[in-house]
């Protein structure tokens, strides 16, 4: 749980404590690792498709506030306004964001979230006292943080706590949710409930659903060591309090994104979440939420008294005499019709243009296994290997059975690190302890491998969001990933790609197969030595498919390269002389009698200094 207090001179939360504590509770971390595993295996790059929106149904229980009905509704509305705002970065004060980015934060970007949030009005749990088309809005019906019979929904608890509000460290949707102050729910003041001055826009739900979504505060559990597992949000060592506006602040190396909702300032200085805060939640809505993504299809239903059906076209139930539509459209007859493809769906009635056919001569369904042995390996020894195969789409997964030895030094088996790239250069790696190919994270192996029991050990990663495809080499490397001096250990088995096809199809083709050369090319087969490199100042052009060439980095042949050279004038008695100059500019030069400040050049006979030599200066001489 995150508690944030009540003071209105400052926002706090007690993150380290209770999640701590929380910790400490078998079944709660291990369910809470499990959510965190279920993130880390998407792509850090990968973005929802906006076009099916993740909409969550959000119920709100009000709990001895004494707020009438009517002011408890139209709160819970506003609130929600909020949330689909500051989500959608539609919020009228991100123009502060677009006014303080390029100055402060010039590489950080921020997102419009896929995510969606809808007071339920559909389909209520009985026994509540809610008809159909009502709002979801529970007056002293609930009393807790937690109602079983409002699981599917994210709950949003309404009540005097003390503090500001609090949330679990990424939900559950099993009847949890976040809990708020009153006087700091919503932007409307009503019903004798006023708001507090400092957090009075309603970024303290948007905050906690943030944590709620798996966000953390950008300090975490506090110092420059810690960090809140995104990686475009800078470290920060301690919260920002009040509204910093256009203030540039550095506590550990980078300024820190205090507008960012997860951090501590009032309500009119957060006004936006990071692009990998934003693809953060995403991954865990989809990993994590899945009973509120269902049950949104039925509780964020609009009413229908007449003329009702399915009014889209396109659905497989479509009425046309309908005129209102009931949220009934069913798409389950769409699919791709065609049975020569690698996902003909014999069911389906309409298609929807999803076929997917593999490569002319390759079968939809293959994979390519990999036997490896990585025998007593200290830090960085391994092996690395080129296969020439075909991947039809994009690969799907790679499996993995392992021998595992522990030779010397404490070495555990998740402490391999793996290594994939296809023909057209892209990577992924997994597993490791502290050492890095540098490549995109495709998360970790199963805690279970965090130990040096000797055993086997085996695993499936789902890669089909990370892109990786094509016809060529592709490499795979497999080392010790423990920056230890003295630990070694032995790794044997095989690894299983799915989707990836043994061999090429279709003609070899010669070229250069060094994807660090001039004219490499993805589609080579054979190599035939013609690779050509770069050096000195030369760069190559960046093609990959054979075309690319030596670009030329010292134009003007004088030893200093292009993007070095330093233009300005090379003659020492220009005005404008510049020792370092490596390319000739135009000089300037003082005018006749004058230096190159404008001051008039004396002479040393005009003795009473007026400019000119006369009978005056010889008789002062």
């Amino acid at each position: 749980m995150l508690v944030c207090s009540t003071l209105q001179a400052q926002r706090s939360c007690a993150t380290d404590s209770v999640h701590t504590h929380m910790m400490g509770l078998t079944s709660y971390a291990q369910a809470f690792q499990a959510k965190v595993n279920a993130v880390n295996q998407a792509s850090e790059n990968d973005v929802a498709n906006c076009a099916t929106p993740l909409i969550i149904p959000v119920a709100v229980h009000f709990q001895n506030t004494g707020i009438p009905e009517a002011c408890a509704i139209d709160m819970a509305l506003d609130q929600i306004e909020i949330l689909n705002e500051d989500f959608s970065a539609t919020n009228a004060d991100i123009s502060e964001w677009y006014t303080q980015q390029p100055a402060i934060w010039p590489d950080i970007n921020n997102a419009e979230s896929c995510i969606q949030f809808c007071l339920a009005t559909s389909n209520h749990p009985p026994g509540f006292g809610l008809e159909e088309g009502d709002y979801a809005v529970i007056i002293d019906q609930t009393t807790g943080d937690f109602n079983s019979s409002w699981a599917g929904y994210l709950n949003i608890w309404v009540r005097d706590i003390g503090p500001l509000g609090y949330s679990p460290l990424g939900g559950s949707g099993n009847g949890d949710g976040v809990a708020c102050h009153p006087q700091a729910f919503s932007s409307i003041s009503c019903g004798g409930n006023t708001l507090y001055g400092s957090f009075n826009l309603g970024r303290t739900i948007t905050h906690e659903v943030g944590h709620y979504l798996l966000l953390n505060h950008p300090w975490a559990s506090g110092g420059c060591s810690s960090n809140d597992n995104v990686a475009d949000t800078p470290v920060s060592s301690e919260p920002i309090y009040g509204c910093p506006s256009g203030q540039s602040i550095v506590n550990c190396n980078d300024p820190v994104l205090w507008p960012s909702y997860m951090d501590y300032c009032n309500d009119a200085c957060l006004f936006m979440f990071s692009a990998g805060q934003i693809t953060r939640m995403e991954n865990y809505v989809t990993s994590s939420l899945q009973n509120l993504l269902s049950n949104s299809v039925t509780a964020c239903q609009n009413p229908c008294n007449a003329d009702c059906g399915c009014t889209d076209p396109g659905a497989c139930n479509y009425d046309s005499t309908a005129t209102n539509d009931d949220g009934s459209c069913d798409y389950s007859c769409q699919g791709c019709t065609d049975s020569t493809a690698c996902n003909y769906d014999p069911n389906a009635t309409q298609d929807d243009e999803s076929c997917v056919f593999p490569p002319e001569g390759l079968p939809c369904d293959c994979s390519l296994d990999f036997p490896f042995e990585i025998l007593n390996a200290g830090t960085g020894v391994g092996i690395s290997e080129t296969i020439e195969a075909t991947a039809a789409n994009a690969i799907s997964s790679l499996s993995i059975e392992v021998e595992y030895v522990d030779v010397t030094g404490g070495s555990y088996a998740g402490d391999l690190l793996l290594g994939l790239c296809d023909p057209a250069g892209t990577c992924i790696e997994i597993g490791g302890y502290n050492m890095t190919y540098g490549y995109t994270d495709a998360g970790g192996w199963p805690s279970d491998w965090s130990t040096g029991t000797a055993g086997t050990y085996s695993t499936t990663v789902d890669l089909s969001s990370f892109g990786l495809t094509g016809t060529g080499n592709w490499s795979i490397e497999m080392t010790n990933g423990w920056t230890s001096t003295s630990a070694t250990a032995s790794w044997t088995g095989t690894v299983t790609l799915g989707d990836l096809c043994p061999g090429v199809n279709g003609p070899d083709v010669e070229g250069c197969a060094d994807a660090t050369a001039c004219n490499y090319n993805a589609a080579t087969t054979d190599d035939n030595g013609s690779c050509v490199y770069a050096s000195g100042c030369d760069y190559c052009s960046g093609a990959t498919d054979g075309s690319g060439s030596v670009v030329d980095g010292d134009s003007d042949n004088d030893g200093v390269c292009d993007a070095d050279e330093v233009a300005g004038c090379q003659e020492t008695a220009a005005c404008n002389y510049n020792p370092n100059a490596t390319d000739a500019a135009a000089c300037e030069y003082a005018a006749d009698g004058f230096d190159c400040d404008g001051n008039p050049i004396g002479c040393p006979e005009d003795i009473n200094g007026n400019g000119t030599v006369e009978v005056t200066d010889v008789l002062l001489l």
